[in-house]
């Protein structure tokens, strides 16, 4: 009797999840009023934030950057090019990213420009 039941349960209970009407799916495999995306992964922002400067050696044309708290180095950060800006959004230097990263601290090497202490620093956007 008790395999009985159980199996008349199990029996109601999958043909009920069987049979429950859902959204059907576009053909894309997206369910209806669903906008498309372009792309099926997330890519990043065209800026990427790194962190602020805190150092400028005028001398050796080095800059110290304190890196942002979330700021992400790629593996391949060694020589990337970097943009520092005012708050206004205004580019005012490149630097060069050094192997040199020490905790939340980044060496760079001031290829152009006129940094001051306390400017952000982005990576430079990559064309398309």
């Amino acid at each position: 009797m008790r395999r009985a039941l159980t199996f008349a349960l199990c029996s109601v209970l999958l043909g009920g999840c069987a049979t429950r009407g859902g959204k059907s799916a576009a053909p894309g495999g997206e369910a209806k009023g669903a906008e498309p995306t372009k792309a099926s992964v997330t890519v990043p922002g065209p800026v990427m934030v790194v962190g602020r400067v805190i150092a400028i050696d005028s001398r050796s044309l080095s800059v110290i950057v304190e890196l942002a708290p979330y700021a992400v180095m790629p593996a391949s950060y060694n020589g990337s090019i970097l943009i520092a800006r005012r708050d206004d959004l205004q580019p005012v230097a490149r630097l060069q990213a050094s192997a040199y990263i020490r905790g939340r601290t980044l060496g760079t090497r001031l290829l152009a420009g006129n940094p001051q202490v306390g400017d952000e620093v982005v990576f430079a956007p990559v064309a398309p």
